[in-house]
């Protein structure tokens, strides 16, 4: 991990973030569905920290803005980080967002966040002007800037855990669309005949759910991948969908890298990178000719702090 914080604070380094001075500080903050991360440094890469809580049981919307606020000024406080000193802030969230508004629309998981000003709370808790994402949206933007896609300026980011998000940069730019939903293909059904969405078959539910379906009985990832039978179909199936929904995504947006992310990416590694790789492949045009690979996120459990940090870090030029 320290490695991790080493090449990040030397990429910032490596940058110009405008007009503010060398003791400007920016954050980023995870307000996870289980947990809360932030990470802070200044806009020269001498100084970064990092700080990261579980939530409280039976959290709602206000409890967890009060907690990361309470992680927050603990964080700079420990860290002589004075609060005048912070500039820009930006905030990952785990469910849809209106990023123009700064609002949350609603959590699938907890309640109190419909329609919820996030940005104007942070901005009254800390002075500090923020902005807010969807959580695979700012993963993507962490990993175009500091991660696996920092040698491109186009790349689309697909996240597979309890449910699949995805992000989109095109031109070096986070790429919302005009409902601030741009790239969620989990999200499409696949079928007229029910509801069902694609998330509903690679999600972490769905993939066990289709694994239990062919008689493996288990709740465990490690198990599924591990599995010869049951298991291998349910991911063999799983790579079918992911190819022909990415080659659609290939063959609109043209972009020089695909990147998944997620437990359920971390628990199927390179093999599954590259199983999907093969099927993207040998599914787009052959007109023009090209390759376009697909690789696993670097940036691990702290990649929406990370995201909305270097979100923070951008919006310093704009």
């Amino acid at each position: 991990m320290s490695e991790l914080w080493n090449s990040l604070k030397q990429q910032i380094a490596q940058h110009n973030w405008g007009l503010f001075g060398p003791t400007s500080y920016v954050l980023g903050v995870d307000l996870g569905s289980y947990g809360i991360r932030a990470v802070v440094t200044d806009i020269c890469g001498q100084h970064l920290f990092h700080a990261a809580t579980e939530l409280a049981p039976e959290s709602t919307a206000t409890t967890v803005l009060e907690q990361s606020f309470s992680l927050i000024h603990e964080l700079l406080e420990t860290n002589n980080v004075p609060s005048q000193q912070l500039v820009r802030i930006g905030v990952g969230f785990g469910g849809p967002v209106d990023a123009l508004r700064g609002v949350t629309r609603r959590s699938y998981r907890m309640a109190g966040w419909n329609d919820l000003n996030v940005c104007e709370q942070f901005e009254a808790a800390f002075d500090a002007q923020t902005l807010i994402e969807n959580d695979a949206s700012l993963i993507a933007f962490g990993e175009y800037m500091f991660g696996a896609g920092r040698d491109v300026q186009d790349l689309y980011y697909l996240h597979l855990s309890t449910g699949v998000g995805s992000g989109l940069v095109l031109n070096g730019q986070l790429h919302r669309g005009i409902t601030t939903s741009a790239g969620e293909i989990g999200h499409a059904r696949y079928s007229l005949n029910h509801q069902r969405e694609i998330e509903d078959l690679l999600s972490i539910r769905g993939l066990l759910a289709r694994a239990n379906e062919l008689g493996l009985q288990t709740d465990d990832l490690d198990v599924l991948f591990n599995d010869a039978n049951a298991g291998a179909k349910t991911i063999s199936e799983a790579v079918e969908v992911l190819g022909l929904g990415l080659a659609g995504v290939v063959q609109l947006l043209d972009p020089a890298l695909l990147v998944l992310g997620g437990i359920v990416t971390r628990k199927g590694g390179d093999a599954l990178c590259s199983a999907v790789e093969t099927q993207v492949n040998q599914l787009i045009s052959p007109t023009p000719p090209r390759h376009i690979a697909v690789v696993h996120s670097l940036l691990g459990a702290e990649a929406v702090a990370i995201g909305g940090l270097a979100l923070a870090l951008q919006s310093l030029n704009q």
